[in-house]
């Protein structure tokens, strides 16, 4: 693969998507700066660090980019400020590895879609949000077998997205710096029912609450949807900050696949295929993790479908 040139912007989301393949390829991550002022940076340095990797650290994240000139940008500070780092990036023909939500108002939603056909005008810019959890081996499992058509038409879908609360950042309690819990967390569950499904959405009812948030401002702690899909079939997508302390572990992704041939229900890194009986079906690694494929789109040598 192509060897490319990547800078990284802020420490607050999933930059670890990026990883394995900076160790797998070794690409030129060359530079870091925080997206906000008193972002703290030592997370993403340590992990760097282990890498082998020691970049250039900015304190201005446009002079990095204006500077170091990359190829790849990824961004990971704080979310309302996501939007107007991929708009400088896309402007100037950069892909865009981002963290989501990619904007937490309409206004920079419309603002990042005209940058992005724009930078498509004149050369091939590839964008992409990090949902990297679709890329794991029981949701790729269930992914195949629900896509073969082995379960039918897919009729009607449950998933949920439930999270330990613990200590969070104080931006998390600003829902106009973390843009709300559904595009921050529900936002996941619905990359599922697209992605492992098809699942073509019509219509959505959505509903959230910050009762019993813990005293933490602004915090969305629970919230649901309602969708419908073509051909009446539907969707709903539950999530929640309730996971209790002593959980065994801090997240509980699950999703329930109903077809007129049979259900896939996936629950604790599990999958479980119901038909004439219920049988577990063996985790499938992906080809390729998020970022991998990603990267591999950049240099034409594959697809990214997320």
């Amino acid at each position: 693969m192509k060897n490319l040139k990547i800078v990284q912007i802020g420490s607050a989301g999933h930059y670890e998507y990026a990883l394995p393949a900076l160790e797998k390829y070794g690409f030129d991550l060359s530079a870091i700066a925080p997206g906000c002022e008193g972002e703290f940076m030592h997370r993403a340095l340590r992990d760097l660090g282990k890498l082998g990797y020691s970049p250039v650290i900015y304190n201005d994240w446009k002079e990095m980019i204006d500077k170091e000139t990359p190829d790849v940008v990824i961004i990971n500070s704080i979310m309302c400020y996501n939007a107007e780092m991929s708009i400088y990036a896309l402007e100037r023909g950069i892909h865009v590895f981002c963290e989501k939500p990619v904007a937490t108002t309409f206004e920079d939603l419309e603002r990042l879609k005209k940058a992005y056909y724009k930078a498509n005008e004149e050369k091939r810019v590839c964008f992409c949000g990090m949902y990297g959890i679709t890329y794991t081996p029981h949701f790729e499992a269930a992914r195949r077998l629900i896509r073969s058509g082995e379960i039918g038409e897919v009729r009607l879908v449950t998933a949920q997205k439930s999270y330990r609360l613990g200590r969070r950042e104080p931006f998390y309690s600003s829902r106009e710096k973390l843009g709300g819990m559904i595009p921050w967390v529900a936002i996941h569950a619905i990359d599922w029912i697209y992605n492992l499904c098809g699942f073509k959405f019509k219509s959505v009812y959505a509903s959230h609450s910050r009762v019993a948030n813990g005293g933490n401002g602004d915090l969305e702690v629970s919230a649901q949807m309602i969708f419908e899909g073509e051909n009446g079939a539907m969707a709903t997508v539950s999530s929640d900050y309730f996971r209790p302390a002593g959980s065994p572990t801090h997240d509980d992704d699950r999703i329930r696949v109903v077809g007129t041939r049979g259900i896939v229900e996936v629950r604790s890194g599990m999958v479980y295929h119901l038909c004439d009986g219920e049988k577990i079906i063996e985790n499938v690694m992906p080809e390729h993790d998020l970022f991998e494929s990603f990267c591999l789109e950049i240099s034409g040598e594959g697809i990214c479908d997320c």
